[in-house]
């Protein structure tokens, strides 16, 4: 590549910025995946959990994050990037908070994280930061919302979204599933995320493997293990 993939401000001769490519792949790193639902009164993320070693405290690994009192997130990717990216989103939403009596709205969270990460992509001393974002909110006028984010800094809302190493499948289900449009509405967003990751993932898992979050009106609860191992008994029943 001659040295193109060295700088982030130098384009390759077919206009292509490696390191910005690069920030992607780094999103698979942790070998995870995540799925973000919209439904008519919540919206839903389910991701993979996996703890590296019989050491580490289970609840002390997490992908999941809660931003305000209405937004909550997922981060795929490399930890360090994501924890840091966290903390600047909190920050955001509440300095908003701050200086405008009410809960920032998500999609100008999204947006503002986008230009970070866009800015990272077109200057010399920084790098890319190598995660994806899912934010997922209730807002009283719109209803729920998700959002995605990537190193490149393009953010687009969404009625359904994956990320991490299993996110094509993901997709491919999540869009057969919305074409059966009165299946889709009848249908709780949580199930549809837990069995979307299950169908990309091609194995049947269990409880303990996942976190899932439902975001609705006053409300960001995370769902327990008996909660999730609810809707896997219902996914396994109907299969």
């Amino acid at each position: 590549m001659s040295g193109f993939d060295r700088h982030i401000t130098i384009f390759s001769p077919e206009g292509r910025v490696y390191q910005v490519e690069y920030a992607f792949k780094a999103i698979n790193t942790t070998n995870l995946t995540a799925v973000a639902v919209k439904g008519k009164d919540v919206a839903v993320i389910a991701v993979q959990k996996r703890v590296p070693d019989s050491l580490v405290i289970s609840d002390s690994v997490s992908s999941i994050y809660q931003i305000s009192k209405t937004i909550a997130c997922c981060v795929i990717g490399i930890v360090p990037d994501a924890k840091f990216q966290v903390k600047r989103a909190r920050y955001e939403a509440a300095h908003f908070k701050y200086a405008n009596g009410y809960d920032m709205p998500v999609d100008l969270l999204a947006k503002k994280v986008a230009d970070l990460n866009q800015y990272y992509t077109q200057n010399a001393e920084m790098r890319c930061l190598g995660i994806g974002i899912i934010f997922i909110s209730f807002d009283d006028e719109k209803g729920p919302e998700v959002y995605r984010i990537d190193p490149a800094g393009y953010y687009r809302g969404m009625r359904a979204v994956s990320i991490g190493v299993k996110q094509g499948p993901a997709t491919t289900c999540l869009e057969k599933k919305i074409k059966k449009k009165e299946l889709w509405d009848s249908t709780h967003p949580a199930e549809i995320a837990i069995e979307s990751l299950q169908t990309a993932l091609g194995i049947d898992v269990r409880a303990k493997d996942l976190e899932v979050v439902v975001v609705s009106k006053g409300s960001i609860h995370n769902l327990t293990g008996e909660e999730i191992e609810q809707y896997l008994n219902i996914i396994a029943s109907r299969d």
